[in-house]
């Protein structure tokens, strides 16, 4: 489960959508996607004349806020392993009035 989090840690800070093609890693972005962490494509299977079957490529398009939500419960549970802290994503603000953003005082017409 740690490495599908760390995987799913290196997709918040990657501009998305974001291609992958490691074996291994797209088989943890099914397990994510299954979990509604991330939303993804994947490509169709390919069986090979061994008999296994496998996922060539990946494309993830979104961290979902429910992925979001289980990297927060996963860095506070277990700080140790995500020492990478990406900066908090920033909230939208909402301005009240024109100047509050840069500090200045609204006055009159002059």
């Amino acid at each position: 489960m740690l490495a599908s989090m760390k995987l799913l840690a290196s997709f918040e800070q990657q501009q998305l959508p974001a291609e992958c093609t490691s074996r291994d890693d797209v088989e943890r972005l099914l397990g994510l996607h299954a979990a509604k962490l991330l939303k993804a494509s994947f490509d169709p299977p390919i069986r090979e004349l061994s008999g296994e079957v496998y996922i060539a490529r990946a494309c993830v398009s979104e961290v979902t806020a429910e992925g979001f939500s289980a990297l927060a419960r996963a860095r506070r549970q277990q700080p140790e392993h995500f020492d990478d802290r990406s900066p908090r994503r920033p909230r939208a603000r909402r301005l009240s009035k024109i100047g509050d953003a840069a500090g200045e005082e609204k006055t009159g017409p002059a």
